[in-house]
């Protein structure tokens, strides 16, 4: 799984999310970590582009709950309504050579994993108070339409996108 937020608007954004795109695509088929599908695909955003950057988060998440993050200067997830403390990292495409850290957990049944972009924090009323982390924290449990609609009912400003993810034990699928 991964979530990103490439920095930017317009043509040069829309191409640096697309060869985002392209390189994860092939990176993933390598079945890479986390930590090492970030730290490669950063060489090859480093390597073919001119300023910008990417915030990333990846994850990969096994049949039995084991769950290994990397972050890429991305808003952390939230487990269970509780922001999750990854190790910090630059965005992708800042600088060459740079190694990313993974983070491993084990996701007990029912466990709720909410992924997001800025957009939803860095929602504004009419009155310029921003979403802010404090009410994302308060609403992470609901489902990402919910969590989509609260910020853009507050004032979106900016792209929203919003992941959840509830574990559910293979052998509770089977029935």
């Amino acid at each position: 799984i991964v979530v990103g937020d490439v920095s930017g608007k317009g043509l040069k954004a829309a191409m640096t999310g697309a060869l985002a795109i392209g390189s994860l695509r092939t990176l993933a088929e390598e079945r890479v970590s986390p930590a090492t599908l970030l730290t490669r695909l950063n060489q090859q955003i480093v390597a073919t582009q001119q300023g910008g950057f990417i915030t990333c988060l990846c994850a990969s998440v096994a049949a039995d709950g084991r769950v290994a993050l990397a972050n890429a200067g991305h808003l952390p997830p939230y487990r269970n309504g509780e922001e999750m403390e990854l190790e910090g990292s630059l965005p992708l495409g800042i600088r060459d050579g740079e190694e990313y850290g993974q983070t491993t957990l084990e996701l007990d049944p029912g466990d709720r994993i909410t992924l997001l972009t800025d957009g939803v924090v860095e929602a504004q009323s009419a009155s310029e108070e921003l979403f802010g982390f404090e009410r994302t924290r308060s609403i992470s449990q609901e489902s990402a339409p919910a969590i989509a609609a609260a910020a853009q009912l507050f004032g979106q400003q900016d792209d929203i996108t919003v992941l959840t993810l509830t574990f559910v034990p293979v052998a509770e699928l089977q029935v």
